[in-house]
């Protein structure tokens, strides 16, 4: 292109200018953009977990989902770490053509792992599971969904905690999944206070679908019963102990377990530390120097 009412030199100038102001212009523009709501999802039934790729793909409308879970089922094993062997990482592509990172690893240290190495810029929010029975209660505390979500936060990153009824799978796993989401909707526009969690149970859907979101307190009782069935290993004299979990029990009103008793999601707010202030002033009168 030339201008001729300009030098040839004057041109070239011209043409060098504006483009060096159009690149300026769309390089603003570009970092004028908000990045992405990332959204970090795990769990602790493994990176082959049949609710995985739903919550998944119900989360892409909300934000950018990445997923990094443990290569194995990891249920029960709390906020434990690994910490004695060497970490692999396997890339995998799930139903409906997700990719997915497993990592041999327990639930809490796949979310460090995440964090720290794969998920860069860190993410906004951490989602974990589906879980494939309920963690309410004092069952929560032996749960590698709730212990990923605690790490999370003590991370520095917010997260929710999401388990469904074992009754319910995988019948209710779509419609648990959309639950899920219009918490995390909430979550991403309001915002969580530090070192804080959501645990959220969902039972299965009754007649009519559930009743509703209720925003509940931990019941100081466990989601079920737990026994274990001694027996002597085949051709062995060597004992060896099964665990035998049932789930069900019931708790006050306005706990987390009445609530999905009753057909509510329940979601629990946590925290990530335990400190009891009313225990800690009482403690105060105790050892008061003298």
């Amino acid at each position: 292109m030339r201008f001729p009412h300009l030098p040839r030199r004057a041109s070239r100038s011209f043409l060098f200018c504006t483009a060096v102001a159009a690149v300026c212009l769309l390089t603003a523009l570009a970092a004028q953009q908000p990045r992405p709501y990332r959204i970090l999802i795990s769990n602790d039934d493994g990176v082959r977990a049949p609710a995985l790729p739903v919550l998944a793909d119900a989360l892409k409308p909300v934000g950018e989902v990445i997923v990094v879970a443990p290569a194995e089922d990891q249920s029960g094993v709390s906020q434990g770490l690994t910490a004695a062997l060497p970490i692999a990482r396997t890339e995998i592509t799930l139903a409906g053509g997700l990719r997915a990172i497993g990592l041999t690893a327990t639930p809490a240290t796949t979310i460090q792992i995440a964090i720290k190495n794969i998920v860069v810029p860190r993410p906004d929010l951490v989602v974990t599971g589906i879980n494939t029975a309920y963690n309410v209660g004092t069952s929560a505390y032996l749960s590698g969904t709730v212990g990923a979500a605690r790490q999370a936060v003590m991370e520095g990153v917010p997260a929710v905690a999401t388990s469904m009824a074992a009754a319910a799978v995988p019948r209710d796993f779509a419609s648990a999944a959309q639950q899920v989401v219009a918490i995390v909707r909430q979550v991403r526009d309001r915002g969580l206070p530090p070192q804080t969690f959501l645990n959220v149970n969902i039972p299965p859907m009754p007649p009519g679908g559930y009743r509703g979101l209720l925003v509940t307190t931990q019941a100081p009782v466990r989601a079920g019963t737990e026994t274990f069935a001694e027996t002597t290993r085949p051709g062995t004299d060597r004992t060896v102990y099964w665990s035998v979990y049932k789930e069900g029990a019931s708790a006050a009103q306005g706990t987390d377990i009445w609530a999905v008793n009753n057909g509510y999601v329940s979601i629990t707010p946590m925290h990530a530390t335990e400190y009891d202030e009313k225990t800690a002033n009482a403690l105060r009168d105790w050892f008061r120097q003298r």
